[in-house]
């Protein structure tokens, strides 16, 4: 068979699977700035360098129904989170420079139905997620605000030692709960992902999700609790396309307002596909992120009356030169910084390169 061109290939080099062993190697390199309001103007830039080996165990080792990943990652950079004060972040690639280990999993699946994961797992590549939430730089997108502000939990770039039971029940209906070591650690205390400290001290995180999919749209629906803050909460996810290249998703979500800094998330978007013509890959994204701030810490501050919502709008294009190439500018509005009107409301520009090797 021909080997495919250099611009026709799905992945730049053209790695095959080997033995049942696949890898994927990305890179995403971005420059962002805080042009106006937040704390202070600043321009950082950020790099991931992120490596997925996934292997099919029955193909590599005979292992029926058997698979397993190991994800490291290289991150470096300068981000501006600190400038703009932002409870959202407005890059989901920044982190704690350095080399680390996101997942280390090992699963066993039983006939397509019923599937059991653990090891060290992050609860963000499983719950909660939107298919058309990785387009956008802020990372509520990913890990939703009414979680990450409250508690600690297995999240990018730390993920935490758990398990994960999934059951398929047919016609696009699945159930699917985890429980994580409560205390993952910061990036700062867990620099290489391999740190495992299991106490009574850490508690636990535990979230249960159930979705059921019926043609273009997909319906979910689950709830959490932290053993160590004693938080629980609740959410719901609503995606599907809504016309010919148009998606449209939105995800809401609350936790216990006396024990939380953040009481109520909201984000959606739309993302339309195709938009001018002669560039059929292309996507323009519109999206929107409310946060709002609990009445019981604002009552604790005594400039409580500051206290309010953050929201974010978000406008985002991405150009898609091959399957394994893309460029993204981007513009972020912040209202409220951090959910207090005492910062000023920030202006965010970013330029970000994404290479599939």
């Amino acid at each position: 068979m021909q080997e495919s061109g250099l611009w026709d290939r799905d992945t730049l080099l053209g790695v095959p699977e080997i033995h049942g062993v696949r890898f994927t190697l990305a890179y995403t390199g971005e420059v962002i700035s805080n042009v106006h309001g937040g704390v202070r103007r600043d321009t950082g830039v950020d790099h991931l360098l992120d490596l997925v080996v996934d292997a099919d165990l029955e193909k590599a080792l005979g292992w029926d129904g058997g698979s397993a990943r190991v994800n490291p990652m290289w991150l470096a950079g300068d981000g501006v989170a600190g400038d703009v004060s932002d409870l959202t972040l407005v890059s989901n690639i920044t982190g704690r420079g350095g080399v680390r280990l996101f997942e280390a999993w090992i699963q066993q699946s039983v006939g397509g139905l019923f599937s059991l994961r653990a090891g060290i797992l992050a609860a963000d590549q499983e719950f909660i997620l939107t298919g058309s939430g990785p387009l956008y730089f802020n990372s509520v997108f990913g890990g939703p605000v009414f979680l990450s502000p409250n508690l600690a939990w297995p999240i990018y770039p730390v993920g935490a030692p758990g398990a994960r039971a999934r059951f398929e029940l047919g016609e696009g209906l699945y159930v699917q709960g985890a429980v994580y070591d409560g205390q993952p650690g910061s990036e700062e205390f867990n620099r290489t992902g391999l740190k495992i400290r299991l106490s009574d001290s850490e508690g636990l995180f535990m979230i249960a999700e159930a979705g059921w999919t019926v043609g273009d749209f997909t319906v979910k629906a689950g709830g959490f609790h932290h053993t160590v803050s004693d938080i629980s909460g609740g959410f719901a996810v609503v995606e599907g396309k809504i016309a010919s290249g148009v998606d449209a998703f939105t995800r809401v979500g609350c936790s216990e307002e006396a024990k939380s800094l953040v009481w109520l998330g909201l984000d959606a978007g739309l993302n339309v596909t195709g938009l001018i013509p002669g560039r059929p890959s292309d996507v323009l994204g519109i999206g929107v992120v409310y946060a709002r701030i609990s009445r019981d810490f604002a009552r604790t501050q005594p400039d409580r009356a500051l206290w309010g919502h953050e929201t974010v709008l978000e406008l985002t294009y991405k150009i898609v030169v091959t399957k394994w190439w893309s460029l993204q500018p981007d513009l972020q509005y912040v209202v409220h910084p951090g959910g207090s009107t005492a910062t000023p409301n920030a202006v965010v520009v970013g330029f970000r390169v994404d290479l599939l090797f």
